[in-house]
């Protein structure tokens, strides 16, 4: 006679593939994931520090170009500031003659003995040899979905973990500097979208981008990426990038549909089902590059 089957609490459940098992051995000492789960996330979090070691190598290899630029510019005002004073030469009376040629004296001219000279201090902040370079005109802030963004000419900040309201505190710091941007760029809304309060993220969403528009010229929402984390999740989030396309036109908000672009393609989002891999990175800055008309 077959054995009985073992009852469903008596099996072990991994929360990080969704499976049961039935050996204790194959999971970790708490029991929350299996040792398969749980060796690929030591390695994914290896990788990712190996990655930001290898972008610090890479920054400290090459010279900026504000380094070359501030060198350059020492070298010009070097060279102009130099100059060459040549010994006096011996009188020579008229009518004598030095190298076969005969001198003549001329009338010395009144100006020539007020001439003076004199430095300008010279300030130009559109100059690329200054030492500060010129300010980014578009703004990108926003949660760790836009951790590995890069943009040329393009401020990027990330606040991980940040909810619409914590950006909206942000922005304010911001502006209390006086700051003005052409362009600012918010993704944000996933963390809010767990608390199940749809109705207070919407205020929250339009709350920010009425501060934003006061600071730029131009406001874009970059929407949510596909939540794959669970059913509800995914709803949700869906619920919300839909609300987006239709509410950003109607407020004259960019909007950019993320959701479209990530749909159906696999290696952009991680195995947490929240966070776009390196091609999912780079496809988000290739969206966002391509609304913003940049090169």
């Amino acid at each position: 006679m077959a054995s009985p089957l073992p009852s469903p609490s008596s099996r072990l459940f991994c929360s990080v593939c969704c499976m049961y098992s039935e050996l204790p051995a194959s999971f970790t000492e708490d029991r929350s994931s299996c040792r398969k789960c749980s060796l690929v996330s030591g390695l994914e979090a290896r990788v990712s520090e190996l990655e930001a070691r290898l972008c610090t190598l890479e920054a400290k290899a090459k010279p900026s170009y504000t380094q070359v630029a501030a060198g350059t510019a020492g070298r010009a005002c070097s060279s102009r500031n130099v100059s060459v004073v040549s010994p006096p030469a011996s009188p020579v009376q008229p009518g004598e003659t030095r190298d076969g040629f005969v001198t003549v004296r001329g009338k010395r001219s009144a100006k020539r003995k007020n001439l003076v000279h004199q430095q300008l201090p010279v300030c130009n902040r559109f100059d690329p040899l200054s030492d500060t370079p010129a300010e980014p005109d578009t703004l990108v802030i926003g949660s760790s979905i836009v951790r590995d963004v890069k943009l040329p000419a393009v401020s990027v900040r990330c606040y991980p973990g940040a909810r619409v309201g914590d950006i909206e505190g942000n922005l304010r710091l911001l502006q209390q500097s006086r700051t003005r941007f052409r362009r600012i760029v918010i993704h944000a809304g996933g963390n809010d979208a767990r608390r199940r309060q749809s109705e207070v993220l919407k205020l929250n969403v339009a709350s920010v981008c009425k501060l934003a528009r006061s600071m730029a010229d131009t406001v874009v929402f970059s929407g949510p990426l596909p939540n794959l984390v669970n059913d509800e999740m995914y709803s949700r989030f869906s619920s919300f990038n839909r609300w987006l396309s239709r509410w950003c036109p109607e407020n004259d908000i960019v909007f950019i549909d993320n959701w479209r672009a990530f749909w159906g393609k696999p290696g952009l989002i991680r195995r947490d089902g929240v966070h776009p891999t390196w091609e999912g990175a780079c496809l988000l800055a290739h969206n966002l590059a391509a609304s913003l008309c940049l090169p």
